[in-house]
């Protein structure tokens, strides 16, 4: 179409048919490179908005609340989400890409990892959501799949992962597939942390008050980890976590201490 425009505006302007094809033959080459030189600028556009951390809205059209959540998309197509969901508390969405056959494996979570850091088994959170005592971890959709990766107060501090995530620079998802084996993902998390930051409404880097509910936080999660161990003994084992955590008051050696 481009090239058609070009031989219109061209004939209004013609001083022979000589005079033409000699034109016609530089700007026929100029509009080629010009062409070229697009594409190139798309396929660059297209391969920098991949891996890049945004902030992405959406208002609910009932209450006209907005929801943020930072956002990647890596170059499989595969998307990575951080946002605030009930009860303020914190979730990850990592969901494959609609055009690809893949589904998850419903018995089997994934596995994250964040650089060289310890990997992170979803499965013990998918396996306590099932459990039906009222903790919510865990969620799973054949294309998707939703877990929590913070409880959402600043007083109580972040988490170990969030900070992790915060400050990455990469993350590898390794998730079982239905058929049998599993494949893996990897998503950058360069610059993540300001948009992390912006879409949760927290700062970027952790307060002592934030760091020092870390610790507490992460002794309780160990603790409750320990009583996944061993399923049969895990109501017992949940119910003693829940209630040194009550006495604790967020004081991390009262809870050590009532956990020995």
């Amino acid at each position: 179409m481009a090239s058609s425009c070009f031989l219109t505006d061209h004939h209004a302007h013609r001083v022979g048919a000589a005079a033409e094809l000699r034109a016609l033959v530089p700007h026929s080459h100029t509009h080629r490179m010009r062409a070229l030189l697009l594409l190139l600028l798309l396929v660059a556009t297209r391969a920098s908005a991949q891996n890049t951390w945004r902030v992405v809205t959406d208002t609910d059209a009932l209450t006209d609340k907005v929801k943020r959540s930072a956002t990647v998309v890596n170059a499989g197509g595969n998307t990575l989400s951080v946002y605030r969901g009930p009860g303020d508390a914190a979730w990850v969405l990592f969901s494959l890409s609609p055009s690809s056959l893949d589904l998850l494996s419903p018995r089997r979570a994934p596995i994250y990892r964040i650089d060289k850091n310890e990997p992170k088994d979803l499965e013990p959170d998918r396996r306590l959501t099932e459990q039906g005592l009222g903790v919510d971890l865990y969620q799973w959709e054949p294309k998707w799949v939703n877990f929590r990766i913070w409880h959402g107060r600043e007083d109580e501090g972040r988490g170990v992962d969030l900070q992790e995530m915060m400050a990455g620079r990469s993350i590898v998802f390794r998730y079982a597939l239905p058929t049998g084996g599993y494949k893996e993902t990897t998503f950058s998390l360069e610059g993540a942390g300001p948009v992390i930051a912006e879409a949760l409404g927290i700062s970027v880097s952790p307060t002592n008050d934030e760091e020092a509910g870390s610790a507490f936080r992460a002794a309780l999660v160990a603790a409750l980890k320990r009583c996944q161990q061993d399923m049969r003994t895990f109501s017992t084992c949940f119910d003693r976590v829940t209630a040194c955590e009550k006495k604790a008051q967020r004081d991390l050696k009262t809870l050590q201490a009532c956990l020995q």
